[in-house]
């Protein structure tokens, strides 16, 4: 049985009567509201009230047409997007190649099949779905790398260290077959790991030298204070083990709440060694980047210690022989 796509609104635009009734009674078994028009200008009024989730439409109708109602309705942009089908007449190849020049891709047609119909308006709308979920998460991925961008501008050395430690995480979890919303979740918290430096001054932040103890406990706080910034935004509360827990050490000598083990939520303990790693491997106002040979024994050599072991393990083995 079909699964319909629940609480969707279609606008269907027929001139006869009776097909009207018949594919408004199929589409409203399947839960979809419909509301109807006879023709292209009362299709126009009824968009004046109501931004359907799709519009079927007949082509050949009085007043107004199906080819001249959709050229009406790209005209506006706020209409511009919803998903549209024309249907058509099985002796009409000249509409639908009117209406393909125009852009229009799917058509239903006549006489239609009940199931042909459900199966069609479900498919394109769960197209147009999909590419809703593709531009939402490059909306989230946008306003991480602003965040991000906030620290990288303070501190020049630690520029693309959040992108490069993104790239590494990825290699990882991927290694470990991670689903891929996971994978999501951790491109952002692996962006984000350090939005709490964001409220340490530039003197510490910026310092060349040891850090006093007083200055250490400032620096230390930033993992808490990217966590309460990032719990308030619903859709980044996913990142919050990345953040909270990337300085956590395997030994529960870590900060900030000293957690041993697997007491380390997973996605800290991941994202504790690619820091480090990138850390180290790069020019910092305290030390010189140093060879990545030398850094990945220093990662072997803390496994068990500093790091989860397996995700050392995992961590040597995906990096590209020329990271080694």
């Amino acid at each position: 049985m079909t699964k319909p796509l629940r609480h969707k609104q279609i606008l269907l635009v027929e001139d006869s009567v009776e097909i009207r009734r018949v594919l408004a009674s199929t589409l409203e078994r399947e839960r979809y509201t419909v509301y109807q028009a006879e023709h292209g200008q009362a299709a126009l009024k009824t968009l004046q009230q109501i931004t359907p989730d799709l519009i079927l439409s007949d082509i050949n109708m009085p007043r107004m047409n199906g080819i001249e109602f959709f050229k009406e309705l790209r005209k506006n942009p706020a209409w511009t997007p919803i998903p549209f089908i024309f249907l058509t007449a099985n002796n009409s190849p000249q509409d639908i190649q009117a209406g393909r020049v125009l852009g229009v891709e799917d058509y239903i047609t006549k006489p239609i099949d009940p199931k042909d119909l459900i199966s069609i308006v479900n498919a394109r709308l769960l197209r147009v779905a999909d590419v809703q979920v593709a531009q939402i998460g490059l909306a989230y991925l946008e306003t991480v790398n602003v965040l991000a961008n906030t620290i990288e501008g303070r501190d020049p050395y630690t520029f693309g260290h959040v992108k490069r430690v993104a790239q590494y995480a990825r290699r990882i979890a991927e290694a470990q077959q991670w689903p891929p919303e996971h994978l999501r979740m951790l491109e952002f918290g692996a962006r984000l790991h350090d939005i709490g430096k964001i409220m340490v001054p530039d003197e510490v932040l910026k310092k060349t030298g040891p850090l006093t103890d007083v200055e250490w406990a400032l620096m230390k706080q930033h993992p808490v204070t990217g966590a309460k910034i990032l719990n308030q935004i619903t859709h980044l509360r996913g990142t919050l083990p990345y953040v909270l827990y990337h300085h956590e050490k395997w030994d529960g000598t870590g900060y900030p709440r000293g957690l041993k083990g697997k007491e380390i939520p997973v996605e800290g303990r991941l994202l504790a060694v690619v820091d480090v790693y990138d850390a180290l491997t790069t020019v910092r106002p305290y030390h010189p980047g140093r060879p990545q040979a030398e850094v990945v024994t220093f990662l072997q050599a803390k496994a068990g210690v500093h790091f989860d072991p397996d995700m050392v393990t995992v961590f040597t083995r995906v990096l590209p022989p020329d990271n080694k």
